[in-house]
């Protein structure tokens, strides 16, 4: 049974953006208005705000059988009941081509069949995400999964989940699992606190994550510059969600570089204390990945371990104020 883009749209989780091309529906995490914004800025930061970070089918079925195809090259990781089943890397030299259906058994890890399952399919972190065929036994039942609470999650390729080798394992992912959220997962590599960038979006939170500050050490010449861009975004924030929590986290460690607005603990303390002034919470970048190399890919994106370790961290942190 093949579902209708209406029907695929409606089983999907972390869009809040979808247009239609060639019979295909594309899923986007941002706004158009957002998406131009980043363009703004530079191509790099455009593309990365039409990737589909955060974006999944999420849904629970009888079907014994699960298909889905794509027009668009990237990373798809199916997860069955809670793990991880099957990566599918489609790119121009693999076996994988799209446009082609991909067919998954569902079954339990050791090939046993129970009579419901419920199906996650990611689509992909650093691509933009489309779906052109989704289908499943004929006869069969679909239901979206229900979640307890909604979360939106901003921040830069740490928060997109870079070089986390499976996608759906970043922090953010590890966050809306264990939170069992409906989450917008607003990752974009190389983004920076900018109120240019900031915008209303068809989805109501009930919790907001910030983790900028990295790349702003970079991005910005001088301390006061990055200040006046950060308290014009956070006082954004402040106005859109006046009675929601608004958690910053401060960025990560890293590896030691120079960079002409001062030192990178400099940095931290500017994000640091324009968060306390707006009366945010504050959780502590740096406690949450340890400054150990091997923890990371170049000293300043965790790897798959060090976003295992993240995400315990973090979610330990969040649930001080997350009922």
């Amino acid at each position: 049974m093949k579902l209708s883009n209406e029907a695929i749209k409606a089983l999907s989780v972390g869009a809040i953006h979808t247009e239609e091309k060639n019979g295909a529906v594309y899923f986007y995490k941002c706004t158009p208005k957002q998406m131009a914004a980043w363009f703004a800025q530079s191509d790099f930061l455009g593309g990365g705000a039409r990737c589909a970070t955060g974006v999944r089918l999420d849904f629970h079925t009888n079907s014994k059988t699960f298909t889905f195809a794509t027009p668009e090259y990237g990373k798809y990781e199916l997860w069955v009941d809670g793990v991880i089943r099957a990566p599918y890397a489609f790119r121009e030299d693999s076996e994988l081509k799209v446009g082609e259906p991909v067919s998954f058994a569902l079954c339990d890890p050791l090939g046993e069949q129970k009579e419901e399952y419920r199906v996650t399919l990611h689509l992909p972190s650093h691509k933009e995400g489309a779906l052109s065929l989704v289908e499943i036994d004929d006869g069969a039942y679909v239901r979206r999964h229900e979640f307890d609470r909604k979360m939106l999650m901003i921040g830069d390729s740490i928060t997109q989940g870079w070089d986390s080798t499976y996608d759906s394992y970043s922090y953010a992912y590890h966050v809306s699992r264990f939170f069992n959220a409906d989450s917008v997962i607003q990752g974009i590599g190389g983004a920076y606190y900018h109120e240019s960038t900031f915008d209303s979006i068809p989805f109501d939170p009930d919790v907001i994550t910030v983790a900028y500050g990295t790349n702003d050490w970079g991005h910005y010449a001088t301390q006061d510059e990055m200040r006046s861009q950060v308290a014009a975004y956070m006082d954004l924030l402040k106005k859109e969600y006046p009675t929601k929590p608004i958690i910053i986290i401060s960025p990560l460690w890293r590896a030691p570089k120079e960079k002409p607005m001062g030192s990178f603990a400099d940095c931290r303390r500017v994000v640091i204390s324009e968060a306390e002034k707006r009366g945010f919470v504050h959780i502590d970048g740096l406690s949450l990945v340890p400054p150990i190399d091997d923890l990371y890919l170049d000293g300043l994106h965790p790897n798959l371990k060090g976003f295992g370790i993240y995400g315990v961290n973090v979610c330990r942190e969040l649930s001080k104020y997350i009922g």
